[in-house]
């Protein structure tokens, strides 16, 4: 049986280069401003993007790498999705707003592109659309939504 050496929690591996083996994820920008949202928002992550429930409404942040087009699709398909799968559970489901974060605010596409400065504004300063009964019912129904979606589609939650 061969058992490869241990290592300390507070020793890092280095490859034979000197460079890092293993590599933190940094934070976003966007990590930052969805993860530090108030207790009124429930927020969960669902493949490759966020999805926010709070009383200004419910959102898929998505995020656009290099490509706002599929990113924009990519986010208003699971927004459909997302939106499907609660009112297979709900008799009333608002609207799913879908929104991208990109380096450049754009406007000719089928959702919101907004940059990392303007998505603090769009989740909290929308006024508010949903009431306290409502969102209590959401904030139960959703994160199940968001895993049944993650099984059909056969990914596992994976990195912002």
């Amino acid at each position: 049986m061969n058992i490869g050496r241990l290592l300390p929690l507070n020793t890092t591996p280095e490859r034979a280069d000197g460079g890092d083996v293993f590599k933190s994820r940094p934070n976003t920008s966007a990590d930052q401003v969805i993860m530090t949202l108030s207790d009124d928002y429930l927020v969960r992550h669902c493949i490759d993007h966020w999805v926010v429930v709070g009383p200004t409404g419910l959102f898929v942040v998505g995020r656009s790498r290099h490509d706002v087009t599929s990113a924009s699709n990519d986010a208003i398909a699971l927004a459909h999705q997302l939106r499907s799968g609660l009112a297979d559970v709900l008799s009333w489901v608002p609207f799913v707003s879908a929104v991208v974060v990109a380096d450049e605010p754009r406007h000719d596409m089928g959702c919101p592109v907004v940059t990392m400065d303007g998505l603090g504004p769009v989740l909290q300063h929308g006024g508010r659309q949903i009431g306290d009964g409502a969102l209590q019912v959401l904030r139960h129904h959703v994160p199940g939504v968001v895993q049944q979606i993650e099984h059909e589609r056969g990914t596992a939650t994976s990195s912002f």
